[in-house]
């Protein structure tokens, strides 16, 4: 078991600073949260004016396998790395569809 001075004085050579690491991490939260509120936003204007939503489904799902993909790096969890691997196999078929289509329409 470590001691409190041992505690210490592995904290101080990560050199972290906590205050740093909670202000990023508030910030993703917001951020994930804005751009899961827009996703919704342009997919129910795409749905409602007959567009097809693959190019921003394709970022959506990317954005959340990379970020389980960097979960999965700190926490070796499975559940992470498969979380991961589906997110950014639907990012990349959602973008090959839509690379497809407008490729079809020109």
């Amino acid at each position: 078991m470590m001691t409190k001075e041992e505690i210490l004085e592995r904290s101080r050579k990560e050199k972290k600073d906590e205050g740093t690491e909670y202000m990023m991490n508030r910030g993703r939260r917001y951020g994930v949260m804005a751009m899961s509120s827009m996703f919704i936003i342009l997919a129910v204007f795409n749905m409602y004016q007959g567009q097809d939503n693959n190019q921003i489904l394709a970022i959506f799902w990317a954005y959340l396998g990379y970020e389980s993909y960097g979960m999965y790096t700190v926490t070796h969890q499975k559940k992470r790395l498969v979380a991961a691997a589906a997110g950014v196999i639907a990012g990349i078929l959602f973008a090959i569809t839509y690379v497809i289509n407008i490729m079809a329409k020109g």
